[in-house]
């Protein structure tokens, strides 16, 4: 009898294999579905931060359209908006917001309301209709940041982010300079990986002590100052103190996400230091941007640029 029950076994599990055999002229073994399994074909979730579902948003009206974005949770405090020529604003840095009462004019920006039940998707909508470059047929273009408390900063503007291409129906594009561009109706998802900065992040202030050494050429020079994320960007705030020959220095307290260049302390960026790119055989400006992440000291060698001066 145990002799059978091995037989009729062996038997069983050879018709089973049989059938889990794909029939199209392969032999190549195919995993049968668990009873009950549902079978149905569903599209892919493309959100890499494995986060909530992505939203089923329900399509505008006609001559609109409606933004849906993921952010990182938890990343925004004071809202976040698309910041850039809503109705054919001009780039004013106002920060008035589409829908809200305020000035008589045009609004600049658009801010996001976050969808019912979740953390990290918000929604927005706007009509079309104005055109934001004159005869252009762009309608839209701008740049999601996150809304700071004390002013209309561009500091926390989305530093990683990319369309969800599988759930956009508005016509789209990127501009040269990383700007969102809207060509026509309908919806179109965006998801942003990383912000510049983040008030809602913890902050970790240290000192960093930089040092520089500047260009040769005497052409136009004067004393660099440091500029960066933690000045506001300010050109001619902090001017760099001469330590030998054409060495400058100064220390900064700045976050890990801050960012610096430099530019001449007397007339800012028109005098901004520029950098000999041997690539490309050419000058070109201080960037980008040097992070400071966790590093205190930095020697940066220019001395093969020329201040912008120089070259008019």
């Amino acid at each position: 009898m145990k002799l059978n029950k091995m037989m009729i076994a062996a038997l069983a599990f050879s018709a089973m294999a049989l059938v889990a055999c794909k029939k199209n002229g392969s032999d190549e073994p195919v995993v049968p579905p668990t009873p009950g399994q549902d079978t149905t074909q569903v599209k892919p979730d493309p959100d890499p931060q494995e986060g909530e579902d992505i939203p089923e948003v329900t399509p505008p009206a006609a001559g609109n359209v409606s933004f849906v974005i993921n952010i990182p949770a938890g990343s925004e405090c004071n809202g976040v908006a698309l910041k850039g020529t809503v109705d054919g604003a001009a780039w004013t840095g106002a920060d008035q917001y589409l829908g809200e009462a305020g000035p008589v004019g045009p609004a600049d920006c658009i801010k996001f309301q976050s969808i019912e039940g979740s953390k990290e998707w918000f929604s927005a909508t706007f009509k079309l209709g104005a055109e934001a470059f004159g005869d252009d047929a762009n309608l839209l273009a701008g740049k999601i940041c996150l809304i700071y408390s004390g002013d209309g900063s561009w500091e926390g503007q989305a530093k990683e982010w990319e369309f969800i291409e599988d759930y956009c129906t508005a016509d789209h594009s990127t501009s040269g300079d990383g700007n969102i561009q809207i060509h026509g109706a309908g919806l179109c998802y965006v998801q942003v990986k990383s912000w510049n900065k983040s008030e809602c992040a913890e902050v970790v202030m240290k000192d960093r002590h930089v040092v520089l050494i500047v260009p040769e050429d005497d052409c136009g020079f004067e004393v660099p100052s440091i500029v960066g994320s933690f000045n506001s960007w300010n050109a001619t705030e902090i001017p760099m103190t001469l330590v030998e020959g054409r060495k400058y220095e100064a220390t900064v307290s700045a976050d890990a996400s801050d960012e610096f260049k430099f530019a001449g302390s007397v007339s800012g960026w028109d005098n901004e230091i520029r950098v000999y790119d041997a690539e490309n055989d050419e000058l070109k400006d201080n960037n980008p941007n040097i992070q400071f992440g966790d590093k205190t000291e930095f020697e940066i060698d220019y001395s093969t640029g020329k201040w912008k001066a120089c070259e008019e």
